[in-house]
């Protein structure tokens, strides 16, 4: 369960991205976070992943006060959220396989399990046969999927996509939705930052809207 208790975030010369932020999602749900750019989608999705902290107010997750953990905590607290980046994120000194085996590698996979888990993705995402390129040579679309294949490699009970449908075609841009509520009825809580109406409208959910830091 995630919890946002009047929450504030301040910025240089007293910019406020949140102002008395409250709300509460339920473990398994799907939200959606909207509003115009600058409204505070990115900055709840960096709070949740512990990137930031509140200036003021409190964010629990599974009753954690998460903003009071330190050091080797918080790495422990990330390891069980993924996220997709809206700019990808992905490692071009890797090939496809090496992104997607990233987070099965940080917390010591066998290495067997570590092959076997990632050619699944990598097969259920379409790029069998592109597993050794590198990202540079694929598509918007394509990328996400890396991205998003990353996310969900090690099963968390959280997931984070900051506008993952941005700067897609309509096809590739129902090809990652899908890939995030099937997560969701695994039982994941997924939270999703977008302007896309449509797929609000179309996918359904909890839906929170905000404009100039507050919820509206």
């Amino acid at each position: 369960m995630i919890k946002f208790k009047h929450v504030y975030k301040i910025y240089e010369k007293d910019i406020k991205a949140l102002d008395d932020i409250s709300f509460e999602i339920k473990s398994g749900e799907l939200v959606f976070i909207t509003g115009p750019s600058g409204a505070g989608k990115t900055t709840i999705l960096n709070l949740l992943y512990r990137e930031d902290t509140p200036a003021m107010g409190t964010i629990l997750v599974n009753n954690t006060d998460i903003s009071h953990l330190k050091g080797s905590k918080i790495a422990k607290y990330r390891r069980s959220i993924g996220f997709v980046f809206q700019d990808f994120k992905l490692l071009f000194d890797r090939c496809v396989f090496d992104n997607i085996a990233l987070p099965l590698e940080i917390i010591k996979a066998n290495t067997q399990y570590i092959k076997n888990a990632v050619m699944e993705y990598i097969k259920k995402i379409g790029l069998l046969g592109k597993e050794k390129l590198n990202p540079w040579h694929l598509s918007g679309g394509e990328k996400q999927k890396v991205a998003i294949a990353r996310a969900l490699i090690t099963s968390p009970s959280i997931i984070l996509a900051d506008e993952p449908t941005g700067n897609l075609d309509d096809f590739s841009a129902w090809e990652i939705i899908t890939m995030l509520t099937d997560a969701n009825k695994k039982g994941a809580t997924v939270v999703i930052a977008t302007h896309n109406k449509e797929i609000i409208s179309r996918v359904g959910g909890k839906v929170i809207k905000l404009d100039k830091g507050r919820i509206v």
